[in-house]
């Protein structure tokens, strides 16, 4: 067999260099290697923000009263952690994506070219001394199990994009309980501001008068205690104003200089046992969590598979072509395989069955919880719904028996003592109603995030709510 020698010229300069060709085979590599890299990504840097990007006003068709609806929607639009979380599930899904991509075939190429004096390039049959191999194997574990290995990162997308709704339920229930929070904090300043005020004068009136020896001691005692007492109360309920409208405005994504508008509140409606009963029902298919665990579990069950196809042995088939130093060229095939004599897979099958187990233990243990809860909290309201009936008729008449007793105090025809035990009872009912009525709420939104249904109440300051 002859061959020929050629050369090529690589010219730099007035220089040249003159370099035997390589056989065609050699090619092979490089024409792989050109082939992978035409489908590579191209790298892009992606800055970090250089500052806070909180937005410094609400949108243009908020600019009115919000109700408890269009606060929740801003807060899911908006969340910085809900969009850091959204962030998060595009790795999910990018690994869906490559767990759903074939296994690549394997190519190995092997050349050798004598080093022995005798072999020298004066020898004219020096190329035929040139010996190499080339061969194309797979893995058919890989091939085996790659429906399997997709269907659970495809199961575990669908975890976490369930995973992802439940935080974004959690984060409505956080704006509605924060809406609840300011806006009966406002009610309590409208209460006892306007009281501090009153027994503010009250007690600057019995100083006088007591200097000029007009009313007795204890009398201007008790107005100055009452001043305090309601002072106290007073500076508390804007303390909680001011701290739930930084939460509220922290949870919709807001500079700290901005003021969000909210409409009156009123107490929740109850919902029926009817209706109690068919949410429950539907926890399985309405809950998000639940619906994430029961992916979580597909997800787990293919791995069970997995594990289960991978006892067996792998197998590497392949097919080869080579050229010894003789000038005698092969073509072969070759089998690789596992021998099963101590490690058949049982352990990693054993582990993937219990996390099965424990998974399936965790599911139900969520369900049964769940259904507690929504029967807890339908019956924790139907008892602060009685407890606000009945302080929705105390308080009237308390502030009517208060007015009364403050005239007949200012004319000394009143003890000290039974006004300002009057006084007080009135400003604690008052102020236990407001608290019912936040307790009212906070049970009303817990059960609808538990069960998926809509919290608004039916009508909001003589209007009709949005029924969305």
């Amino acid at each position: 067999m002859s061959h020929t020698t050629v050369w090529r010229s690589i010219s730099t300069g007035r220089h040249a260099r003159r370099w035997p060709a390589r056989s065609p085979l050699l090619a092979i590599p490089l024409l792989g290697a050109v082939l992978a890299a035409g489908g590579c990504a191209i790298y892009h840097p992606l800055p970090l923000p250089q500052g806070p990007q909180l937005a410094a006003s609400l949108p243009a068709t908020a600019q009115r009263p919000l109700d408890m609806t269009e606060v929740a929607t801003l807060a899911v639009l908006n969340n910085p952690d809900l969009n850091a979380a959204r962030a998060q599930l595009g790795v999910a899904q990018a690994q869906a994506f490559a767990a759903g991509i074939l296994p690549n075939p394997q190519f190995n190429f092997s050349s050798d070219r004598p080093i022995d004096r005798v072999n020298a390039p004066a020898d004219p049959r020096y190329p035929e001394y040139h010996a190499y191999g080339f061969g194309l194997s797979i893995d058919l574990r890989a091939l085996l199990t790659q429906h399997s290995r997709h269907a659970a990162a495809q199961a575990a997308w669908r975890q976490a994009r369930e995973e992802l709704l439940w935080r974004e339920w959690q984060t409505v229930a956080e704006a509605r309980l924060l809406y609840v929070a300011q806006a009966l904090a406002a009610q309590r300043r409208a209460l006892l501001s306007p009281a501090a005020a009153a027994f503010t004068r009250a007690a600057a009136r019995s100083q006088r008068a007591l200097a000029e020896g007009n009313i007795a001691r204890d009398q201007a005692d008790t107005d100055q205690a009452i001043l305090l007492t309601v002072r106290d109360q007073a500076a508390t309920a804007a303390r909680t104003a001011n701290q739930s409208a930084r939460a509220l405005r922290a949870l919709l994504g807001l500079a700290p200089t901005v003021r969000i508008p909210l409409a009156p509140l009123t107490a929740p409606p109850i919902p029926t046992r009817a209706a109690v009963a068919a949410a429950a029902g539907r926890l399985p298919q309405q809950r998000p969590d639940l619906r994430a665990l029961r992916a979580g579990y597909h997800s787990q069950e293919e791995r069970v598979r997995i594990a289960v196809l991978s006892q067996f042995p792998n197998v590497v088939i392949g097919v080869n072509r080579a050229r010894d130093f003789s000038d005698v060229h092969s073509l072969g095939d070759t089998v690789s395989f596992d021998l099963p004599l101590f490690d058949r897979g049982q352990g990693e099958i054993a582990i993937q069955r219990a996390t099965r187990a424990q998974l399936r233990a965790e599911y139900l243990a969520r369900l049964d919880q769940a259904t507690a809860d929504v029967w807890q909290l339908w019956s924790d309201m139907r008892r602060l719904h009685a407890q606000l009936a009945d302080l929705d008729q105390r308080v009237p008449r308390l502030a009517r028996t208060v007015g009364a007793a403050r005239r007949a105090y200012r004319a000394g025809n009143y003890p000290a003592a039974g006004y300002f035990g009057l006084v007080g009872a009135y400003l604690g009912a008052a102020t236990n109603r407001i608290d019912v009525l936040q307790s009212l709420w906070s049970d009303s939104i817990a059960l609808a995030t538990l069960t998926g249904t809509p919290v608004e109440p039916a009508v909001v300051a003589g209007h009709e709510a949005n029924p969305t």
